[in-house]
């Protein structure tokens, strides 16, 4: 059994309670003088309660059971999800291994041409676990253009539930309280991570705290990813290289017999020739690998717009 599992097991229904709180504050910005207004209660004694020192009547139990059930009660809102529906595909079989990896405190390089599900999967799955937690499993961020320090560290807070702080090392020190905190493993997720290219400060910092985090780092892109991280004269981002070079995952883009699958599932039966239209017209050449493969984009904007000229209705 691990330590966290043993503290877990020992954590009495007040620290639960407590802790359940803490999480709800960070997940809505709401303060505890908010809450117990929601809840009825007078300040003071939530405030109290939240301390750690002793309580009006014992363990507190009474409170801590109205905590909880005002959290069953009002769950924080979670992020939508990206789509309906999300299809058992050799991209999705192997993203959710690579995070599944991440959890496990590994770091993760996973690279992949446009439209082959990265980001789709990746929102899903944020959007997944905060539905089923109040410590979301999964954080994902996407790195825009030259995305400097600062705005990367307030991304990761705001996934993880971490006061906003407004300098780099109080960010860090924010975010690194929580993970010290965590009950659960996280995967963190970079998305679109060619765009850091140029912005090996930011990269440094995420190393840093990941690192001084004690957690795993999935760090997504296009093809051209893997190129921030080959050996460099100056043996810049050598410490990057030397965690993730163990594991790397190739996406291979929709294959023909899946395109068929979702074709089925999204419009039902269809013929043949049609079938052929949808899959052939969604075809990409990817010349970095010359290999040719369906674009998951451009099969759903066609099956989007051969909605629209049925009015909506799925095909006999």
């Amino acid at each position: 059994m691990t330590a966290t599992a043993i503290a877990m097991e020992r954590q009495t229904p007040r620290d639960a309670a407590r802790e359940a709180l803490r999480l709800y504050m960070m997940r809505t910005g709401q303060s505890v003088g908010q809450i117990a207004d929601r809840i009825g209660m007078a300040r003071s004694s939530l405030l109290q309660f939240q301390a750690h020192g002793k309580y009006g009547d014992g363990q507190g139990i009474g409170t801590a059971e109205r905590i909880q059930d005002f959290i069953r009660s009002n769950p924080p809102e979670a992020p939508a999800k990206p789509g309906e529906r999300l299809y058992e595909t050799e991209n999705v079989r192997i993203i959710d291994h690579a995070i599944r990896q991440v959890q496990r405190g590994h770091w993760v390089l996973l690279y992949g041409a446009p439209a082959t599900q990265k980001s789709f999967v990746f929102e899903w799955r944020m959007a997944e676990a905060w539905e089923k937690a109040l410590e979301p499993a999964v954080v994902y961020i996407y790195a825009q253009v030259n995305m400097a320090p600062l705005a990367l560290l307030r991304a990761i807070a705001l996934g993880l539930g971490a006061y906003l702080q407004n300098d780099r090392d109080g960010m860090v020190r924010s975010i690194l309280y929580v993970l010290r905190r965590r009950r659960s493993p996280v995967a963190v997720i970079v998305d679109e991570a060619q765009h850091l290219a140029k912005r090996l400060d930011t990269l440094e910092i995420l190393r840093e705290c990941a690192d001084r985090g004690h957690i795993g780092l999935l760090v997504a892109g296009h093809d051209n990813v893997e190129d921030i991280f080959q050996p460099r004269a100056d043996c810049q981002l050598e410490q990057w290289r030397s965690r993730i070079e163990q594991h790397r995952y190739a996406l291979p883009g929709l294959a023909e017999k899946e395109a068929r699958e979702i074709l089925a599932g999204e419009l039902g039966a269809l013929p043949e020739r049609t079938i052929h239209t949808f899959c052939e017209g969604s075809v990409v050449k990817d010349t970095r690998k010359r290999n040719d493969y369906i674009s998951a984009r451009r099969l759903f904007n066609a099956i989007r717009d051969f909605r629209e000229k049925r009015g909506g209705a799925k095909a006999n």
